[in-house]
């Protein structure tokens, strides 16, 4: 503690407004800070010439997530930080940091501090932003929740993170308290919103911060190693399976604002002080999340939608001065495609960045043309690795997810696991500081996906070119991308194999130009059974979140083909399912 505390003092004699605004994120100018530790990429065998390494990375953030939230937020004290698109209300810093400090102080005095975690279930509104801060100035680890789980689904992520409070808004309330007796680690229930929560034993939010205002100065949070205390659990379906809770560290985060301090010039360059971003992307998501977290660092005003809705998010664009777009492949469909589009100036746009999912190299040119914008740019990343790991800042190649990002390492590997040279195609690996701490409570996940060298393994198939810029060729993992949502195969197969109509199930991604891909099932039906398509798809909806239902359809098969070892052989249902969808259309 010692330590964080010399800092806070340095910081004190330079100033924290000059602290946070050269190094968390406005402006970027040049900030250095005597005695600070470099992270250097030092292992057996990282010195091969097929290992390409990213730029030095400078390590200044080493701090507690709390303490920086606290410096940052003094700094920007009336910027206004958070807008809900709806209904108007705003946030300041100041405004934030009061709230969440009275927030962190409920939660201590619910004996939730480091180790413990809590969880948002509810869609992205202003008060998902104010817990998050909240849960880390009291040590706590934050693992938001898709709102959109079942009761199924709750159940099994729930157990991995396993909070003992979870804040919700009026709309998933209900489901909560049906699940709370099965979950004896889940003390407490808090719902967003103004009108009274229905049953006396959940508490209303607005009863914690109810008259606060002004910021507790006596509040520190508590002491916590950043190398190894988890700061987030968000989930991913890792390469295959059930969903997984990732663990990144305040080390893991603190690693990616010096690499976005010393690499992501870009992202600070507007000077005008309504520099504004559209908070779009579920918050639940690891892109949506760390959207929303690195706005706050940077002390720039981030507008809340609630749920897509054309004309509100258009609105938002023009009413805003939205200078930049940040947002997965289907919302850029949206504004190539629909016609309301075309109503609105968005001669305001400087730059749209995209994540999340692919974006093909024609859309990213008729973007450019449309919009008449200085950048289109795609990154890579994953929940694994705290977010992107490639980046094409400047948008140099269409088509390409960029070059690795400062402090990490990546190789492309063949099945041997051999390091290859420019444009040979392998699985892309990656290793340095933005790498997960593991997959909480599951120790043989984490090591199947974390070989004993420390490089993460994708699942992704890709190649770089003699600029080493990489581009992304296929999956080699199994994860269907709808819409950006993850959806694992195995888990709807799972499922699709408890009907008593269904002998066996295997389950691909069909091609769609508006959602990245759609769900599909190829279905064996019992001997002797009857079961319909439509009898499928209600099947699943009734026990999974929209972006695993069968959208693709239903295809009944005799057989599902397999390998000799027994695995469902994809590719070939894939192969099988286009042609289908091809001989429809021409019908």
């Amino acid at each position: 503690m010692w330590n964080i505390y010399r800092r806070l003092h340095y910081l004190k004699r330079i100033s924290i407004y000059s602290y946070c605004k050269n190094v968390c994120f406005p402006r970027m100018a040049n900030f250095n800070v005597p005695n600070m530790s470099r992270y250097e990429l030092q292992s057996n065998g990282d010195n091969d010439p097929n290992i390409l390494h990213g730029s030095e990375l400078e390590r200044i953030i080493d701090m507690p997530l709390g303490d920086l939230l606290i410096l940052v937020l003094k700094a920007h004290e009336e910027n206004i930080l958070l807008v809900d698109a709806f209904t108007k209300e705003e946030l300041t810093a100041r405004q934030l940091l009061a709230k969440s400090i009275e927030v962190a102080k409920w939660l201590r005095a619910h004996n939730v501090t480091v180790g413990d975690s809590v969880s948002v279930n509810s869609e992205n509104r202003i008060e998902f932003a104010l817990a998050s801060v909240a849960t880390l100035l009291a040590g706590a680890t934050f693992a938001p929740l898709n709102p959109d789980y079942t009761p199924a689904e709750l159940k099994h992520v729930m157990s991995l993170s396993k909070p003992k409070v979870v804040f919700c808004s009026e709309s998933t309330i209900g489901k909560l308290v049906s699940v709370k007796q099965n979950h004896p680690y889940l003390r407490n229930l808090v719902q967003f919103g103004p009108n009274r929560p229905s049953l006396p034993e959940i508490v209303a939010l607005d009863d914690i911060i109810q008259g606060v205002e002004k910021v507790d100065e006596s509040y520190h949070p508590p002491e916590l190693d950043t190398k190894e205390t988890v700061a987030t659990i968000l989930c991913s379906s890792g390469t295959t399976g059930l969903p997984k809770g990732v663990m990144c560290t305040h080390d893991n985060m603190g690693a990616f604002m010096d690499m976005g301090r010393s690499q992501l010039l870009e992202l600070a360059y507007v000077e005008d002080p309504s520099d504004a971003t559209v908070g779009l992307n579920p918050f639940f998501h690891s892109f949506g999340f760390m959207v929303m977290f690195l706005n706050l660092i940077r002390g720039k005003k981030l507008v809340v939608l609630r749920k897509f809705n054309i004309k509100l998010f258009l609105d938002a664009i023009v009413d805003y001065k939205i200078r930049r777009l940040m947002v997965p492949p289907p919302v850029l469909i949206v504004l190539l495609k629909h016609p309301l589009v075309r109503k609105y100036d968005l001669s305001g746009l400087l730059e749209i960045r995209s994540g999340a999912a692919a974006l093909s190299k024609d859309m990213e040119r008729e973007l450019k043309e449309r919009f008449k914008v200085k950048t289109v740019s795609q990154s890579y990343g994953m929940t694994e690795t705290t977010l992107g790991v490639l980046m094409n800042v400047h948008g140099d190649k269409l088509g390409s997810v960029g070059t690795i990002v400062a402090g990490m390492m990546v190789k492309v590997i063949n099945d041997k696991g051999v390091p290859l040279g420019p444009y040979e195609e392998g699985e892309v690996c990656f290793k340095g500081p933005l790498i997960m701490k593991g997959y909480v409570g599951d120790p043989k996940a984490t090591a199947e996906t974390i070989d004993k060298d420390g490089w993460l393994h994708t699942g992704d198939v890709a190649y770089y070119d003699d600029e080493k810029f990489f581009f992304i060729v296929d999956r080699l993992k199994e994860l269907i991308k709808y819409k950006g949502f993850q959806v694992a195969p195995a888990e709807v197969e799972g499922l699709l194999l408890t009907h008593p109509s269904i002998r066996d199930a295997a389950v691909v991604g069909l091609p769609d130009e508006d959602a990245g891909e759609l769900p599909l099932a190829f279905v064996v039906k019992r001997e002797g059974k009857e079961v319909s398509e439509e009898e499928v798809k209600k099947f699943v909806a009734d026990t999974l979140s929209h972006q695993k239902q069968l959208r693709g359809g239903v295809i009944f098969l005799k057989e599902i083909p397999r390998n000799p070892t027994g695995k469902i052989l994809r590719r070939v249902l894939r192969e099988q399912a286009k042609k289908l969808v091809t001989v429809k259309s021409k019908l």
